[in-house]
């Protein structure tokens, strides 16, 4: 008699997901400062990995450009952890003054409950000031800052979060509370420690 084998299937299914996003594009008018247009392009599915991305870029009075760039991965290497990197650069010209400002940072997030997580940081930031016209009509004030060239700093940030909204954008119940401490002071030319709070 034939042997006594099991009917089975193998049933292969190949899953792609699609890239998710947004696109808007706004401006705003003010009578003693014009426009300033900005617009971004979010991705719910960068490179096809689930990543978070944001590029951004807003223009105003002053000669203003401010352009930022950032990725996330929601789950960073499979785990309940939030990761990501931000990039921004900012121009501006104000009066006889050129200010530079960029800025790098990495961050993560850790759950600890349900509701209570904690945030980690670190920011590189390098700011720079130039003179439009003669230095003569600048005050002296901005003058050392000019004389002085890019200043740097290099900071830390740890938060606690507590978290109990119903809805991130449109709350109707619950609670967000957080504590935060900032640190400058190893390596730049910033020193500082700040301790701030939210609730709301």
């Amino acid at each position: 008699p034939a042997n006594d084998v099991s009917d089975y299937v193998i049933l292969r299914v190949s899953v792609k997901q699609l890239s998710a996003g947004s696109v808007g594009i706004a401006t705003n008018y003010e009578v003693d400062k014009g426009m300033g247009p900005h617009g971004h392009i979010d991705d719910n599915n960068f490179f096809g990995q689930g990543y978070r991305a944001r590029l951004a870029a807003g223009f105003g009075r002053h000669a203003v450009q401010n352009y930022t760039f950032s990725v996330e991965d929601p789950y960073f290497l499979g785990s309940p952890i939030s990761a990501g990197f931000d990039l921004q650069k900012t121009h501006l010209e104000d009066g006889s003054l050129d200010i530079n400002d960029e800025s790098a940072a990495v961050r993560m997030i850790v759950p600890i409950t349900e509701s209570i997580s904690t945030s980690f940081k670190y920011d590189l930031r390098f700011l720079q000031y130039g003179a439009i016209s003669e230095k003569e009509k600048i005050p002296s004030i901005y003058t050392t800052l000019i004389e002085h060239g890019k200043f740097s700093s290099h900071s830390i940030s740890q938060s606690i979060i507590y978290n109990t909204l119903d809805n991130p954008i449109v709350p109707r119940k619950g609670m967000l509370i957080s504590s935060s401490y900032d640190y400058a002071g190893f390596g730049g030319d910033s020193q500082y420690h700040r301790i701030g709070s939210r609730a709301s």
